[in-house]
């Protein structure tokens, strides 16, 4: 046997041992984060006031969205660090696994950015959500936006954009879609579908930290009001760092993919950074009831009785 042909033989090794712990760490955290999702969901159908809280309503959004990328998405993931490689063999399914996980992702990612945004409105400025017509057009609008956007996106340029499917059977989510081959496709679909909405989150709840910790003072005259807010900001500044902590590391390797490597993603990303986001869908529900003090304690209710 040659040196390359040694080299390629422990490479392949190398991945396959790597794609196992994937499908172990994924498939030990799957079950219970579903679990955990519709336990919580149906605490906030059962919970008029949970339900009716408009600051709660993207929360519900995210936690159904991440619900079905963990049972979908995650799964199909699953059987390929299992098999290490991807079947069926059919560019149709490379296009629908691609897309679902796309779109899924940056609809999260780019809500979690109004979120951001809207969570100011909703501690400095609750009044002007008073109004039916102010919460269609500032609230339940801009959500439906930011979820079906993605999804119109990414069909457009998977499925309809005239281009030659390059997947690779042996490569997670078969690579990449053909119009990552167009560079003006592909440097928008980063800069306006990842970076942008990556960078406002931290910005924009650092700021909302600031201003609340600012107005402390002027808050605490309204002890309702304050512990209220209080609870919104810190369930966003939960949420946000999950966010933070799970796409860092990839739009971090993307910037230093474009930047340095012209647009060459190198097989340390796909094999390392690409599953970063996973985590966050994953953790989801649980920081969803870490950062909720009604359904923390409606766990600490259930626990006496199950014993």
């Amino acid at each position: 046997m040659s040196s390359n042909e040694s080299i390629s033989v422990d490479s392949t090794t190398s991945a396959l041992s790597l794609n196992r712990v994937k499908f172990g760490v994924f498939l030990t955290l799957q079950i219970p984060s579903a679990i955990c999702s519709i336990y919580v969901f149906s605490q906030y159908m059962k919970r008029p006031n949970f339900r009716q809280s408009i600051h709660n309503h993207v929360v519900i959004v995210l936690l159904c969205s991440s619900f079905i990328f963990v049972t979908v998405p995650v799964s199909a993931s699953e059987a390929f660090f299992f098999t290490a490689h991807v079947r069926p063999e059919s560019n149709l399914f490379c296009a629908i696994w691609t897309w679902i996980h796309y779109s899924i992702n940056i609809s999260n990612l780019i809500l979690m950015g109004f979120a951001c945004a809207e969570r100011h409105w909703l501690v400095f400025r609750l009044n002007a959500m008073r109004t039916r017509r102010s919460r269609i057009l500032y609230h339940y609008i801009p959500i439906v936006l930011c979820m079906i956007y993605p999804w119109i996106f990414y069909f457009i340029f998977i499925f309809l954009y005239p281009c030659e499917p390059a997947y690779d059977y042996n490569q997670l989510l078969c690579l990449i879609p053909c119009y990552f081959f167009t560079n003006s496709i592909a440097n928008t679909d980063t800069f306006m579908n990842n970076w942008i909405p990556i960078f406002a989150i931290p910005i924009l709840s650092g700021a909302l930290f600031i201003r609340f910790i600012l107005q402390k003072q002027r808050m605490q005259i309204e002890v309702f009001r304050w512990k209220r807010d209080r609870k919104m900001v810190i369930q966003l500044l939960s949420i946000t760092s999950l966010y933070i902590s799970g796409w860092a590391p990839l739009q971090a390797a993307t910037i230093y993919d474009n930047i340095v490597l012209g647009g060459v993603a190198p097989p340390f990303v796909v094999a390392y950074f690409y599953t970063f986001p996973y985590f966050v869908h994953l953790f989801y529900p649980f920081v969803v009831v870490l950062s909720n003090p009604e359904l923390r304690g409606r766990i600490r209710d259930i626990r006496p009785q199950a014993t």
